[in-house]
């Protein structure tokens, strides 16, 4: 009896534990903007590494920012998941540090078209926030 519940989980529970670990990465690529180089890195070489992504704020020098390291790890991880929760956290970061009121804050993703070889860059997310 034992051999049998011990063969039918090899056979069908560790496949179906992969599939299920498989899915829920794709749906956090797909819905949550994760990276596909985390998580499993699940298609990781289908896209530049996430670290390739810009962080853009009007009227700002993101690198004298990016000086502060409590706002590096901020923008670090803005660039590897950013949705609408990243984007608040560090433009709230920002709007602290700079003493703004409001912040424009894009988040753009390189890409190279594979047929022509050209380099472009699309938006993934932006925000506008105001305090």
């Amino acid at each position: 009896m034992a051999s049998t519940s011990k063969t039918l989980l090899l056979k069908y529970g560790i496949p179906c534990v992969a599939v299920v670990v498989i899915m829920v990465q794709l749906c956090n690529v797909h819905i949550n903007n994760l990276s596909r180089w985390k998580g499993g890195g699940y298609g990781m070489y289908t896209e530049i590494h996430y670290q390739g992504n810009q962080i853009y704020i009007t009227g700002m020098s993101v690198d004298s920012l990016i000086a502060n390291n409590s706002i590096n790890e901020s923008f670090r991880y803005l660039k590897l998941m950013p949705n609408e929760r990243n984007l608040e956290e560090a433009a709230r970061q920002v709007l602290n540090l700079t003493n703004e009121d409001s912040i424009h804050i894009q988040v753009w993703k390189p890409t190279i078209n594979s047929k022509d070889g050209k380099y472009t860059r699309v938006l993934l997310e932006e925000l506008y926030y105001k305090k």
